[in-house]
């Protein structure tokens, strides 16, 4: 307890200052230095310190904001056709047993004779598959053998292998086909080293088996 005179702390039971002798009033000093009626519990001045623990702090969560990560199995779900999935892209991978090879040429399809050779079209050597049955020469696309060279025509020629035997033939060509420098005019049997020439190509014919062409 305060004197009111001198400001001295006094036992709250005082009835007389110890340092001034003065009257010591009915009063309690509180920490923060208020003073109060002795008759009282607690400093009226001051917070109660019961009203701020009796004041529990509430945690209002809203569980509806949160993410949530479904780690669940995917499944699979049949869709109705009537609703409209035009915006979502989708990938359609077929079952492998519908799975479909491209079809190969026709003349991956047949047995090997022997070949085409030239060096006109390129400086380092092309060549032109010769197989069973008939390839069309020329500077059309379309063409077994194409030919883009100058003097060579969209369907120049036919060669055409049967029954051990190589054949060429003419398809009314421009500037003609020759075979060893001579112009043929019709069905030319061909051998193992024979030269063709279409235009400003010379092809040589090279034969896988020459002997079974005799």
């Amino acid at each position: 307890m305060q004197c009111t005179n001198c400001k001295k702390e006094n036992p709250d039971n005082a009835l007389f200052c110890k340092n001034c002798g003065a009257k010591m009033s009915n009063f309690k000093t509180c920490s923060n230095g208020h003073n109060y009626s002795a008759d009282l519990n607690a400093c009226p001045f001051c917070p109660s310190q019961q009203s701020f623990s009796s004041q529990k702090t509430q945690m209002i969560s809203d569980v509806s904001d949160r993410t949530r990560v479904d780690i669940s199995q995917p499944v699979l779900s049949k869709t109705n056709s009537s609703v409209n999935n035009s915006d979502r892209t989708m990938i359609y991978s077929p079952p492998q047993e519908n799975k479909q090879e491209l079809p190969l040429q026709a003349s991956s399809l047949r047995k090997l004779i022997g070949w085409l050779v030239t060096y006109d079209l390129n400086p380092e050597g092309t060549d032109f598959r010769i197989v069973v049955g008939r390839s069309k020469i020329g500077n059309n696309q379309s063409n077994d053998f194409v030919l883009n060279a100058t003097g060579v025509s969209d369907d120049h020629a036919v060669i055409l292998y049967r029954d051990n035997k190589l054949w060429i033939q003419d398809q009314l060509s421009t500037n003609g086909t020759f075979v060893n420098d001579e112009l043929i005019e019709e069905k030319t049997k061909l051998s193992n080293g024979d030269i063709i020439k279409m235009g400003n190509v010379k092809l040589k014919v090279v034969i896988v088996n020459p002997e079974e062409m005799k």
